[in-house]
C-alpha cells in the first residue's frame, strides 16, 4: 500500500474541495475524458435518483454543493482540463458517500481505453490552499479495454469525511450503465 492509497480523515478546517482531471491532447484519436461524482445515501443508491450523478450532462447538484466547472473535449491546455467543486458544509446530510469516477466518453464505441490515455491524472485538493490530498495517474498500458475508472470515494463518518483511494477499473463500460447500477429499485 502506497501513502496515496491510505484512507485519510479530512480535518474540520477543510470545507471546500476541488477535483481536477487532466490529460494530454492526442493527434490521432482524441480522447474525451469525463469526470463524474455520484452522491450516494446510506443504502448505497443515488440520493435524488438521476439527479445524484453530477457529470457534464448534469453539472450541478440541486443543493448547490457540487458543481462541475466545464467539459473539456480534447485535453488541450495545461494543468487541470476539467474541475469540480464540492462544498462539504452544503452537502445534504442524507448524502453519506461521494464516489468519484473518470470515463472515456464513447470509449467503447470508438474502441478507446485508458491504455491510450497520455499523462492522464485525477486529483483532489483542499480548495483553500491548493494542497493536493490525493492524486492518481490514469495512464496505464495494462488498462486495455477499460473505459471507466473508480478513482476514490469520500465517506461521511459522524461529523467528518474520510477520503478513500480506490483506483480500479469499473465493471461498467459507460455512464448509463453506472447510473443504473446505483439507482434504487
Amino acid at each position: 500500500m502506497t501513502p496515496d492509497s491510505i484512507p485519510q480523515v479530512l480535518p474540520h478546517h477543510i470545507v471546500q474541495l476541488r477535483c481536477g482531471l487532466g490529460w494530454d491532447a492526442q493527434v490521432e484519436s482524441a480522447l474525451d475524458l469525463d469526470m463524474a461524482v455520484l452522491a450516494l445515501g446510506a443504502n448505497g443508491t443515488l440520493v435524488e435518483g438521476k439527479g445524484g450523478m453530477i457529470y457534464a450532462g448534469y453539472p450541478r447538484h440541486s443543493s448547490g454543493a457540487i458543481k462541475l466547472l466545464g467539459d473539456n473535449l480534447t485535453g488541450e491546455g495545461e494543468g487541470d482540463d476539467e474541475e469540480l467543486l464540492i462544498y462539504l458544509l452544503k452537502l445534504p446530510t442524507d448524502i453519506t458517500k461521494l464516489l468519484f469516477v473518470v470515463s472515456i466518453d464513447c470509449g467503447e464505441a470508438q474502441k478507446q481505453d485508458f491504455s491510450q490515455a497520455e499523462n492522464a491524472f485525477w486529483r483532489i485538493l483542499n480548495d483553500a490552499n491548493q494542497e493536493v490530498l490525493l492524486q492518481c495517474s490514469l495512464s496505464n498500458a495494462q488498462w486495455q479495454g477499460v473505459t471507466m475508472l473508480l478513482v476514490a470515494s469520500l465517506e461521511r463518518m459522524d461529523a467528518q469525511w474520510q477520503l478513500i483511494p480506490c483506483l480500479e477499473a469499473a465493471p461498467q463500460k459507460n455512464r448509463n450503465e453506472l447510473l443504473h447500477q446505483y439507482l434504487s429499485d
